[in-house]
């Protein structure tokens, strides 16, 4: 049975946090408060959840793998103020919440960062893959950093070693906050609100997406584009015609930074 156990947990890319520093530094670094409601993502076996149960006013947790059932059924027993819902974060609805504290499975940061976009929350503190949150803080040029930065201020804690998990990821780990940006506060940071408004429409070709993008970003400051006037801006970045006929979805991080470097 633990072999079976264990076989699933490799399956899910689950790695508990199992180091008492580490753990105290996530829970100091979330800053929890009697009068929040918090989503916990992967609880595994409730060590984590039932220290933010004791200090927030909701704890909803979110777990894929019903084999953690019974230790989660043992911080329901123990807790009135903790909900449970089982199914993948990536498809269930996450409620509007204070924070969001997870230590995120590596294979699914892309997606969950994308889910991210469409939920209600004032903070995100997250254990991610260290190749991804350097790429994040140091600003790199790829889809997924400039995803991240158009949507959240960023904010590397630490980094934290393999051992400090069971079992071991094989890579570094980082402890990072994610605190969104409203659309209205971005009026001065034209990049950033022209890769937000595209990352909405991923499913337009560049050139359309560009375009309204910026009668958008126009539009933010109480004036007015003409379609005609856009496309003569967007005209003035010359950026290849294969490019530009692409779907946002299907760039190359090559042609991210292309683009990236082409807006002003």
């Amino acid at each position: 049975m633990e072999k079976e156990f264990e076989n699933d947990i490799n399956y899910l890319d689950q790695h508990f946090l199992i180091d008492k520093s580490i753990i105290n530094a996530f829970i100091d670094a979330s800053k929890l408060s009697i009068n929040e409601n918090v989503v916990e993502i992967g609880p595994g076996k409730g060590e984590i959840s039932d220290t933010i149960a004791r200090r927030v006013n909701h704890l909803t947790c979110i777990e894929i793998d019903r084999n953690l059932e019974p230790f989660i059924n043992v911080l329901k027993d123990r807790f009135d103020n903790v909900d449970v819902i089982y199914g993948n974060a990536l498809n269930v609805f996450i409620p509007d919440c204070d924070k969001i504290i997870s230590a995120l499975p590596y294979s699914i940061t892309e997606p969950f960062i994308e889910k991210l976009l469409r939920c209600n929350f004032k903070e995100a503190i997250l254990i991610v893959g260290k190749k991804f949150a350097d790429n994040v803080v140091e600003k790199k040029m790829n889809k997924l950093a400039l995803l991240t930065n158009s949507f959240f201020v960023v904010e590397k804690i630490m980094d934290i070693a393999p051992d400090a998990f069971d079992p071991e990821p094989r890579v570094m780990s980082s402890m990072i906050r994610l605190t969104p940006i409203k659309r209205e506060d971005m009026s001065h940071s034209f990049k950033k609100f022209i890769f937000r408004e595209m990352f909405f429409y991923r499913d337009r070709k560049l050139k359309n997406n560009l375009m309204e993008s910026l009668i958008e970003f126009v539009k933010l400051h109480g004036k007015k584009l003409t379609k005609k006037e856009s496309k003569g801006i967007i005209e003035g970045y010359n950026l290849p015609k294969e490019m530009l006929n692409k779907r946002m979805e299907n760039l190359s991080n090559e042609e991210y930074e292309i683009l990236y470097n082409a807006l002003k």
